[in-house]
């Protein structure tokens, strides 16, 4: 089977357990997950993303029965990365974290794929207690044919305990190790930061259909029993693709245009974002999920729209440029603000090239209009 054929079983699979998710959901978080093993899905409480990772797992093997699919719900009380891996105890005990065990069981399993589903991740701050994963995730490199990390738990980490020592020993990010954290935007939340955003896809869920009902004709679909090569990082240096497409450069001329209109309002992208956008857009066209223009679409949606927040005329300026970019030039048509006529020209027309991203841009120009102050986040 193909990956597009793979992926069309996920969805019956998915589709038979009574959820549906909106057009290509299914084939965008693959992509993500296949660019970068760190995820977020973001978006109104409700609409299935925490269901969506553990069907997703389910479709591939990955169950909790055989202790390859995990849910852990974030504590308020989050401060650093004991709360997840460990600490030593006042009796030189070490008390494990609520990760550490499966993170080990993962990396004495590499054949096969483990999915860490951090639910509600912003209930606390994530860049406290999720801080040694952001960096060892960054030190990924190939040798002997695997990827291997810096450790996440040096044996130090145990003090005098030596059954844990034992036990645990040095743990590194396994390479079929992936993470996936839902987010709810509310007064209870805490905002991320540009570390953070930097590292991941953001996937929003803003689709909502009450009146869609499961269908009752759906009939039995088999999950698959998916090795780790299905998810398996391809590229993890730019390095590593400029022999792959021809059409190299161009991507990356594209995304200097948008960065040049991002930095009139310093929310520029570093290489970090620029790769792994890269590193997307070539998995897709590998694979043939979706086109060019929706894939790169995307990208814009969920590594570049997520940094941007403020309340300066700058960031407005960068908005409407962004909008243009997308979408076309808006000006000019019924309205008496820029956010009514980005509005009149999304009815109007068929919009430009990017569509979703035009349609958050306007939703985001609106925000700014209405509160004098703008983000991504609802």
């Amino acid at each position: 089977m193909t990956v597009k054929d793979q992926l069309a079983q996920i969805k019956e699979y998915i589709a038979m357990k009574g959820f549906s998710y909106e057009g290509n959901l299914i084939d965008n978080f693959w992509l993500s997950l296949k660019s970068k093993p760190f995820v977020l899905l973001a978006g109104t409480s409700g609409t299935g993303k925490t269901r969506l990772v553990r069907l997703f797992a389910e479709a591939i093997g990955a169950t909790n029965e055989n202790g390859r699919y995990k849910l852990v719900s974030v504590r308020p009380d989050w401060s650093d990365s004991s709360d997840l891996f460990g600490h030593v105890d006042l009796n030189g005990h070490f008390v494990p974290g609520a990760i550490i065990d499966f993170v080990k069981k993962a990396e004495l399993d590499p054949e096969y794929p483990y999915f860490l589903c951090l639910d509600e991740m912003n209930l606390a701050r994530v860049e406290y207690y999720l801080s040694d994963f952001l960096s060892v995730i960054e030190t990924r490199e190939r040798k002997g044919g695997t990827i291997v990390t810096d450790p996440l738990v040096n044996p130090s980490c145990y003090g005098r305990d030596a059954v844990a020592a034992g036990r645990y020993g040095k743990v590194i990010l396994p390479e079929n190790l992936y993470v996936i954290g839902t987010v709810n935007m509310d007064e209870t939340t805490f905002p991320f930061s540009r570390k953070v955003l930097d590292r991941a896809n953001t996937i929003e869920f803003s689709f909502v259909k009450l009146n869609e009902l499961p269908g009752s004709d759906a009939g039995d679909v088999d999950a698959l029993n998916l090795g780790n090569g299905f998810l398996e990082t391809e590229y993890l240096s730019l390095k590593e693709c400029m022999s792959e497409d021809a059409n190299f450069q161009v991507l990356c001329d594209k995304l200097e245009e948008i960065n040049l209109i991002l930095a009139k309002a310093g929310a520029h992208v570093g290489y970090r974002v620029r790769d792994e956008i890269v590193f997307y857009l070539l998995n897709n066209k590998k694979n043939g999920l979706l086109s060019a223009e929706e894939a790169f679409d995307n990208e814009i949606m969920q590594k570049i729209l997520p940094r941007i927040q403020g309340s300066s005329t700058s960031v407005k300026n960068m908005l409407c440029e962004l909008f243009r970019y997308c979408a076309g030039d808006y000006t000019g048509l019924g309205g008496s603000s820029d956010s009514e006529q980005m509005q009149a020209y999304i009815e109007q027309k068929s919009v430009g090239k990017y569509p979703r991203s035009a349609e958050k841009i306007d939703f985001m120009t609106r925000r700014f209009e209405e509160d004098g102050f703008t983000s991504y986040w609802l």
